[in-house]
This record gives structure tokens, C-alpha cells and sequence, in this order.
């Protein structure tokens, strides 16, 4: 199994657990709990500066390298670079109704919960559909070459979660994963 794969399926799982996190949280705020923000704002940070900036460009680059090699194969895959827009875009929604609830400003339960579960629904069926089709298609597709020179170009944007002796600024992340 090419090591770019072996990362993206690890990166899958800690996005998977930061998604159950989310859902607890989300949960509690369901209940008229008090959800902690402090957390939900590091699962919100966290989503932007690593799956967004840097695991969405590791399977793009796979993906065009696939197309190269085999585009009726790629076509397979969908529209990867648009989810990947898309999960930015739920994510910010997200991440603006959060700061907004800080703010003390009006927003209905009902509102927050549908944009956070739209968010953790549409994150986990993404995932999915790489796991179940991209990663497979590309695995059947591209050669020990191209996986080599995939691993050179994103071997150095490893998950933050995954590095304990990387400096690491989700500590409250860290501390409710262990």
C-alpha cells in the first residue's frame, strides 16, 4: 500500500473521531446543555488548517495523477475538488453560526444543530466515498511511479494529530482523543 494512502486512510479516522467530538458537543447544545466552545472552536480550527489546507490537496494531487493515467477511471471519482469546496463551505457556515452564538447574537437551536449535523453528515459521507471508490480506483490505477512521486510531494504534510512530537497547538483536541 503506497504510504500516501496508508496517511489519507489515518487522517480519515482522526477527522472521523474530531467528528464524533463535534457530535457530542452538538448533542449537549441539542439538550440545552452547555456545549464547550473552547472545544468545538478547536474541532472547527483544526478542520481548517489541516483537512482543509492540507489532506483536500494531497488527494487532488492524487486525482491528477489518476487523471493522466487513467481518466475514464478518474471520471469514476466524481467531482473531488468540488466536495472538497463544498466541505469548505459547510465548514465555514459552521464556523460563523459558532462565533455568532459566542457573540450573544440570535440564532435558533434549530438552525445551529441542521448546519453542525449537515456539516458532520456531508464530512463522513466525503470520507466514504473516498474510501470506497477513489482510494480504490487509483490504488487499481497508478503505477509504483506515480505513487512515488505523489510521496514526494506531499510526504512533509503529515496530520498534527498523528505527530506527538510535533509542536501542537489543539491541546484541548489532544487531551479529549487520549
Amino acid at each position: 500500500m503506497p504510504d500516501t494512502v496508508d496517511a489519507l486512510r489515518a487522517e480519515h479516522k482522526n477527522m472521523a473521531r474530531m467528528l464524533d467530538l463535534l457530535e457530542r458537543q452538538i448533542a449537549l447544545f441539542e439538550e440545552a446543555a452547555e456545549p464547550d466552545y473552547e472545544l468545538i472552536g478547536q474541532i472547527i480550527d483544526y478542520f481548517r488548517r489541516f483537512p482543509d489546507l492540507y489532506h483536500h490537496p494531497k488527494e487532488e494531487v492524487i486525482l491528477m495523477h489518476l487523471k493522466k493515467r487513467a481518466p475514464d477511471q478518474a471520471k469514476r471519482v466524481g467531482d473531488l475538488e468540488g466536495d472538497h469546496e463544498g466541505c469548505s463551505d459547510n465548514l465555514q457556515n459552521l464556523a460563523r453560526l459558532v462565533v455568532k452564538v459566542l457573540m450573544g447574537g440570535e440564532v435558533s437551536r434549530e438552525a445551529f444543530v441542521s448546519v453542525a449535523h449537515e456539516f458532520i453528515e456531508n464530512e463522513r459521507r466525503h470520507m466514504k466515498g473516498e474510501e470506497d471508490v477513489f482510494f480504490p480506483i487509483a490504488l487499481q490505477n497508478l503505477t509504483e511511479d506515480d505513487w512515488l512521486a505523489i510521496d514526494q510531494k506531499v510526504h512533509r504534510f503529515g496530520d498534527p494529530l498523528s505527530e506527538p512530537d510535533r509542536p501542537f497547538r489543539f491541546d484541548l483536541l489532544r487531551k479529549h482523543l487520549q
